[in-house]
């Protein structure tokens, strides 16, 4: 065993230590009045276990910038921010948002055909007549010459965007937010193996990508992982704000943690509906009105359907192995008749493909495991804002 590997190890089983500790605090809690003071105490009991975690490790962007987990959410004084994580279901989110007529900053913003990538100042406007629900800013918060230029032109201060969606988190919290106008991060995560098997498949197809890979094609996965994969451990990199090709180690990924912990609400691509969900209450948004109801069975069905797509889905292992399945999360989109549904064959957890997968990504791999933790525990903290925001709305 080297010694990184024991080092990623031993920190994999600190982190869980500290989950653990934060799970009996927070389940301790036996009145509503205490939730929010639980919060703030599971997150001191967290950093007291692990010596790595210290509020000294948030950058300055994140620490002063973003708003911390265990605030109220406040939408009229702080703006969402997702990350959008590439193959990870972010285009789901996105439509959803469009659907609840949410005002979007993303992609399609400074789009030329539209007419408002000149503008000099921040506009909304409608680009498909036919659907009028789906309303952008004129900026393209995707690239780093997009996210530029939204700050030159004050995006976050006109308060005039809902959500804005951004491929570099780093970036676009350190330039588009201050102090003054926080930001609340939001993001959905992915299995890195399953997300990246479905990005080498996708992008051997996706002629529309800047990053179209025809040359992928005929490739096996594990020399594309092991020869022309670029992007090992993309969250942790991301994150700490390296770029791609830079090497990261044990200690980013502790900063990694600690960042996530203290300022992402995170969701899980496994469990879209009820990530989308706790997003909706810390955006002051519901499934509940006409609309919502109307877009919920639009993206997520019903629950009779999908009882019944369940027993549909019972079948044998070894069919299952060779099951070519339409992608939830491609990255331009999910789902039948978009053009960015991805059809791919699978790995199994554990076979040699997997595992190679696995090991070139092994910090990213326990990353996601403490967020899927932390997606469990989230639901204490979420929930308690759900049933304060009722409580106003009585009043």
């Amino acid at each position: 065993m080297t010694k990184h590997t024991r080092q990623i190890r031993i920190l994999s089983v600190v982190g869980l230590v500290c989950i653990i500790g934060y799970v009996f605090n927070v389940r301790s809690i036996n009145s509503f009045g205490n939730t929010l003071g639980n919060a703030f105490g599971a997150r001191r009991f967290l950093a007291g276990l692990d010596p790595y975690l210290d509020s000294s490790l948030l950058p300055p962007w994140a620490q002063n910038n973003l708003v911390d987990v265990t605030e109220f959410p406040d939408p009229t004084r702080e703006t969402a921010l997702f990350w959008h994580v590439p193959k990870s279901g972010g285009t789901t989110a996105k439509r959803v948002y469009e659907c609840l007529g949410q005002t979007l900053a993303n992609r399609l913003g400074a789009d030329p055909r539209f007419g408002h990538d000149q503008d000099e100042e921040i506009v909304v406007f409608h680009p498909f007549a036919t659907e009028p629900e789906i309303k952008f800013v004129n900026v393209d918060t995707t690239t780093k010459a997009g996210v530029v230029r939204a700050a030159r032109l004050g995006l976050v201060p006109s308060g005039m965007a809902d959500i804005i969606f951004a491929m570099d988190v780093y970036l676009a919290a350190d330039q588009l937010f201050d102090p003054d106008h926080k930001g609340r991060i939001l993001a959905l995560f992915r299995n890195p193996v399953d997300r990246a098997v479905s990005k080498f498949y996708y992008l051997q197809t996706a002629t529309w990508e800047r990053t179209f890979k025809p040359e992928w094609q005929g490739m096996g996965i594990v020399e594309w992982a092991t020869q022309h994969n670029i992007d090992e451990n993309f969250l942790v990199k991301k994150i700490v704000g390296k770029k791609l090709q830079d090497p990261v180690d044990v200690g980013d990924l502790v900063n990694a943690k600690e960042i996530i912990r203290r300022r992402f609400i995170v969701g899980l691509m496994v469990d879209m509906e009820e990530s989308i969900s706790r997003f909706n209450v810390i955006l002051g948004l519901n499934f509940e009105d006409t609309k919502g109801k109307a877009c919920k069975k639009q993206f997520f069905g019903d629950k009779k359907e999908k009882k019944g797509d369940k027993k549909e889905k019972k079948g044998d292992k070894e069919e299952k192995k060779e099951e070519v399945t339409a992608d939830a999360n491609a990255e331009n989109g999910e789902g039948e008749g978009n053009p960015g549904a991805n059809p791919h064959p699978t790995l199994e957890e554990g076979s040699p493909e997997y595992n190679v997968i696995a090991e070139r990504n092994a910090l990213d791999m326990i990353l996601y495991n403490y967020i899927t933790l932390l997606f469990s525990e989230q639901k204490v903290v979420i929930d308690a804002y759900a049933s304060m925001q009722e409580q106003n709305v009585q009043l």
